[in-house]
């Protein structure tokens, strides 16, 4: 019988849709709240051209990650243009699927049916899965193919066919086409299928994974040329370790610069609950739950291992959101944990209280501005729009790909005769701005757009020259280092479908 033939003859069905209904809910409803971050901004505005050659020749100088979303995400954005809603829409449907790959892969360990309907409830709660699900870069989908890789793995180990072989092969593949850190998880996948009853069919299988990495290594080394990612090593390996384990158990977003913030649920209660899962499953759990668990601890621990490993050699790009394909396996271990059979209603008690705060944390992002992306489609509602004598300074590493795409506006390489300047920056660094530019500018206006930036209005009564160097300097936005300048652009930029936040409003909505 068929995966989907079972599923139709299960009584789970019910449930299981259910659990799918409110992760597609929470994915789907409030795709448009948030304005693009600066990497969204990065796909949306810098790697997608309107030729499909000019987009993939783009990724090696832009991203840090294989080209297979970009590509597909180059065919998405035909229909209806870039916009938050539709461009998310591509994750958020990747996102629901892998509530029911997840289960299907719990299964296939196997996982009694409780503990893969609890793995799922996770997955469609949780608030780093909804955050990608709802970001136009390559993680959701990543995830998906992760959690095909990981449910073709668990039936081939369990079956030995060369036909579940063959989609493990294609479906790694894929994932590492989508990000480089889904190799750790495909690594320990192919250890264990290598050791198995059908070692032809594996090697089969694996050698086309290998061939997918041959033919991704002249961009992975281009791309290490350029050095997008070197920001992630500057970061102590303490603190992204905490983010990581936040962002498994359900209390944290999809940031990783700055402190976490939490949001009235210390992190201790999701991780003691998480280890009280394990503890349930080597304690409670019967031989059948503990082999199948184990299957995924091992696969997902070693994932996790390789990782740090790499970093350990210099390759360190260990981060949380890089560490989503290891989640598949390990949030099927918790699941199976909370859904003993010999715990009962102890299990589904303490089950529930971990998906409960992670739901009131994924509420919390909808609900408070500092929890969410930074509102740069209000900044730029606000500052309006461009023309010539008028001109944007901004933080280099946060707003300036946002402000650009939304603004339609280009980077300064020269300096021009300009006689209104906007700040988009810290509240501080605006009112004391106008000691640092020709006396001719005065300050006219000061106002919040986003919860960390404020627009600072500088005029003058006539145009005045300002070199670029004097524009570009940091403490014009508080961001340090050199700002970035955005003027309007040469000629007049192809019509956008996007939605604007009215005038005024901190909040996108």
């Amino acid at each position: 019988m068929s995966a989907l033939r079972r599923i139709a003859a299960s009584p789970s069905l019910p449930a299981l849709c259910g659990i799918i209904a409110l992760g597609a809910a929470l994915r789907f409803a409030t795709l448009g709240l948030q304005s693009y971050r600066y990497d969204e901004a990065v796909t949306v505005g810098r790697v997608l051209h309107a030729g499909f050659l000019d987009t993939f020749a783009a990724i090696p100088r832009s991203e840090s990650t294989p080209p297979l979303y970009y590509l597909v995400a180059w065919a998405w954005s035909k229909p209806f243009g870039t916009g938050e809603a539709w461009m998310r829409s591509l994750s958020a449907l990747a996102g629901t699927a892998s509530i029911a790959v997840v289960y299907l892969a719990a299964r296939s360990l196997p996982v009694p049916r409780r503990g893969a309907l609890i793995a799922a409830a996770i997955v469609a709660v949780s608030p780093v899965l909804i955050w990608f699900s709802q970001d136009a870069r390559a993680y959701a989908l990543v995830f998906l193919l992760a959690a095909l890789s990981f449910l073709f793995f668990a039936r081939a180990r369990r079956s030995g066919a060369a036909r579940d072989l063959a989609w493990w092969g294609a479906s790694s593949a894929l994932a590492l086409a989508t990000h480089y850190f889904a190799g750790f998880l495909i690594v320990p996948e192919a250890a264990v299928l290598l050791l198995g009853r059908n070692r032809r069919a594996a090697a089969l299988a694996t050698a086309a994974i290998v061939a997918m990495g041959a033919l991704l290594t002249p961009i992975a080394l281009e791309q290490s040329e350029h050095d997008h990612a070197s920001w992630i090593a500057s970061q102590p390996i303490g603190g992204r370790l905490e983010r990581a384990g936040a962002k498994f158990v359900g209390l944290d977003n999809g940031d990783e610069h700055g402190a976490r913030q939490g949001d009235g649920v210390p992190l201790a209660v999701p991780a003691a609950l998480a280890l009280l899962a394990s503890a349930l499953l080597l304690w409670r759990g019967d031989p059948e739950e503990r082999r199948g668990a184990g299957t995924a601890a091992l696969v997902g621990g070693s994932a996790v291992g390789l990782a740090l490993l790499a970093a350990a050699l210099g390759r360190d790009y260990f981060d949380g959101r890089n560490l989503l394909p290891a989640f598949v396996p390990l949030l099927i271990v918790v699941g199976a944990g909370f859904g003993v059979r010999r715990m009962r209603w102890a299990g589904l008690a303490a089950a529930g209280a971990f998906c409960l705060s992670a739901l009131f944390f994924s509420l919390e992002i909808d609900r408070l501005p500092r929890l969410q992306r930074e509102n740069l489609r209000n900044a730029a509602a606000e500052v309006g729009p461009l023309r010539p004598g008028k001109i944007v300074v901004t933080d280099r590493y946060i707003a300036n790909q946002p402000l650009r795409y939304y603004l339609g506006a280009e980077f300064a390489t020269a300096a021009a005769p300009v006689r209104e300047i906007d700040l988009v920056g810290s509240a501080a660094a605006g009112r004391h701005a106008a000691r640092l530019l020709p006396s001719a500018f005065r300050r006219v206006d000061s106002d919040p757009v986003s919860y960390d930036f404020t627009l600072t209005c500088l005029r003058a009564s006539h145009p005045v020259r300002v070199p670029l160097r004097l524009l570009e300097n940091g403490a014009l936005v508080g961001g340090g280092g050199r700002a970035s300048v955005l003027v309007p652009p040469a000629a007049a930029p192809p019509p956008r479908r996007r939605s604007w936040t009215p005038r005024g409003s901190v909040r996108a909505r």
